[in-house]
């Protein structure tokens, strides 16, 4: 077992993010929040400008706490080793720079499932609180070959020229809708490619995650311990190089970087944990010279421990495309953030409280009373029993869900659907049926709390989407209303979950059944619809079993461990084929 000198494996995080604040005067650690925040954004009175917001699992630092200060992050929260924090502690994060903000948060998140997931139900959240904020979610990996059946590029360390450039941006007062913008053309102009020799090792593990065979190199791995595009042959650094660079721009490659003589760029040299730094000087010695050789001219080059691996043993290099002649004295602007190269001095007492703003993620009374309801007594009840029926039915099919799930999944997707199903149960006799719209935001806070994961995440995406839609309305057209409710909730899911229809998802059961209700009479009786909806939805399940995995934790599984329908979408199916028999 590796030497890790830590106090105890369960509070290395919470260890770490109280040393980063008593280091640096210009953070503060909002206590049991895991919320590092630049200081005088929180300070009563202080300045107020669009606040940059990021964050993800602990294990990678200095991301991301490292890059909060002025001219870069507002705040960032860090969540369990290697895990997407949760979404009540992104959703504070969110508030706490929201408040008495009229120029919003930007939340910037890194291109993977939980934390796609986990940031997005937190800024639906907030939204519908009354938050101005949005999300861009960044990818900058040029490992993959092909893009084609894949949750997309992964965020690696390049996401950082994004914090650097558009946090200068804002701290020059750009708009949201500026800064995004910026955030699109600059990850577009980004590729990140790394290798590594060894794996990294979990606080608490008897050995690292994976092993490299002596005499290779992983190349193209991810952060968090993923398996590389190929294994290559150990070589010195300036072949490494070479085939990094050569992997990075090859023309067969759906995920290339562009690269092309004449270029300017910008290089970011990133240490993943335990390389020495008498090899990380000639590694960028080489980066450097290897692309002059080529023709491009590297105007601004940066190195060090920027996104690690705990301690792996490997390197990532970021090169930004200048494509805008700005964006150098972008970079060149002033930042406080304690890990961009500056001096700083000590607060004696850094951890000295400061008063908060106060803010509440809760729906108004305000919202309820001016938002469409069920005024008869007949309407409450019908909705009453399709919860009711769910409630009901539902549990028995937790054993067959489980098994869908266990050829690319935990195999627990039943018991995760029970386990919100059982905590509906309990607080179905209290749900104000009269407003479909807090129901619906009850049913998200318990898919959020109580069945946890990814699929909580997506139902909790679905139901806080169409609840935020039903809250803006006074429409009292049933049928018009609720559709249009589920298409928000279902574009909300694609959104955030970074799937479409035919990706082999829920949504392949979702879509057909918002289909076939907007295809029907909106005279039609409540239970004609949910059967109709419910026979759109088991077809689309079944089709799932044909599909090839383009999104999620299946897209990556092998091809021939991918079998049977989808869990996701039959999960949805068995809801609405128990909605159709209350």
């Amino acid at each position: 077992m590796a030497v890790q000198l830590l106090n105890a494996p369960e509070r290395c995080v919470d260890d770490a993010l109280e040393g980063m604040a008593a280091l640096h005067p210009g953070l503060y650690l909002i206590p049991n929040k895991r919320l590092i925040v630049e200081r005088d954004r929180i300070i009563e009175g202080s300045r107020k400008r669009l606040a940059l917001v990021s964050g993800g699992g602990s294990g990678h630092e200095p991301f991301s706490a490292g890059y909060v200060g002025r001219g870069m992050l507002g705040g960032a929260v860090a969540g369990p080793v290697f895990t997407s924090p949760p979404t009540g502690l992104i959703a504070n994060a969110i508030a706490t720079l929201g408040t008495d903000n009229p120029d919003g948060v930007l939340v910037i998140v890194f291109n993977y499932t939980g934390d796609r997931v986990n940031f997005g139900q937190a800024v639906e959240r907030c939204k519908a609180a009354g938050f101005k904020v949005d999300m861009y979610i960044s990818g900058d990996d040029c490992a993959l070959t092909r893009l084609e059946g894949t949750a997309g590029r992964r965020g690696l360390c390049g996401t950082i020229f994004i914090f650097k450039i558009v946090g200068a941006m804002a701290e020059a007062g750009a708009s949201l809708e500026e800064a995004l913008t910026a955030c699109r053309k600059i990850g577009g102009s980004i590729g990140t490619i790394g290798v590594a020799a060894s794996g990294c090792t979990l606080p608490g593990a008897q050995s690292p995650l994976f092993s490299v065979p002596q005499g290779k190199l992983e190349l193209g791995l991810g952060v968090h311990g993923e398996a590389g595009a190929k294994t290559i042959k150990a070589g010195s650094a300036k072949e490494v190089v070479e085939c990094l660079l050569n992997h990075m721009t090859r023309e067969d490659s759906a995920s290339r970087l562009d690269l092309n003589k004449g270029d300017e760029v910008a290089v970011l040299v990133s240490n993943l944990g335990s390389v020495s730094q008498l090899e990380m000087g000639v590694i960028t010695k080489e980066v450097t010279e290897q692309l002059k050789a080529r023709g491009v001219r590297p105007l601004r080059v940066y190195q060090g421990l920027v996104m690690t691996s705990l301690d792996m043993k490997g390197f990532h290099i970021s090169i930004l495309q200048l494509v805008d002649p700005h964006w150098v004295a972008l970079l060149d602007e002033p930042t406080s953030a304690p890990s961009w190269p500056k001096r700083c001095v000590p607060l004696e007492d850094p951890l000295a409280p400061v008063k908060l703003p106060s803010f509440s993620l809760d729906i108004s009374q305000k919202q309820m009373a001016n938002s469409y309801s069920l005024e008869d007594k007949t309407t409450c009840d019908a909705f009453r029993s399709c919860l009711e029926a769910v409630v009901k039915t539902v549990p028995k099919y937790e054993d067959m869900l489980n098994r869908l799930d266990t050829g690319c999944g935990d195999g627990d997707c039943g018991s995760t659907l029970l386990a919100g199903i059982n905590a509906l149960s309990g607080q179905l006799s209290g749900l104000p049926f009269s407003s479909p719209g807090r129901v619906l935001a009850i049913i998200s806070d318990i898919a959020n709390t109580s069945m946890g994961g990814t699929s909580g995440g997506l139902y909790s995406i679905l139901f806080t989407a169409a609840a935020n839609s039903l809250l803006s309305t006074t429409s009292r057209r049933h049928h018009e209303v609720w559709t249009s409710a589920l298409k928000v909730g279902l574009q909300a899911v694609s959104k955030y979950g970074g799937a479409s229809v035919g990706d082999r998802t829920m949504l392949d059961a979702l879509t057909p059944a918002l289909e076939t209700l907007e295809s029907c009479e909106r005279e039609e009786d409540l239970k004609i619809i949910l059967k109709a909806m419910s026979h759109a939805a088991d077809e689309g399940a079944k089709k799932t079993a044909c599909m090839k995995a383009r999104a999620g934790r299946a897209s990556y599984v092998r091809e021939e461990n991918v079998v049977g329908e989808d869990a996701g979408a039959r999960s949805v199916a068995c809801v609405l084929q128990a909605m159709a028999m209350w």
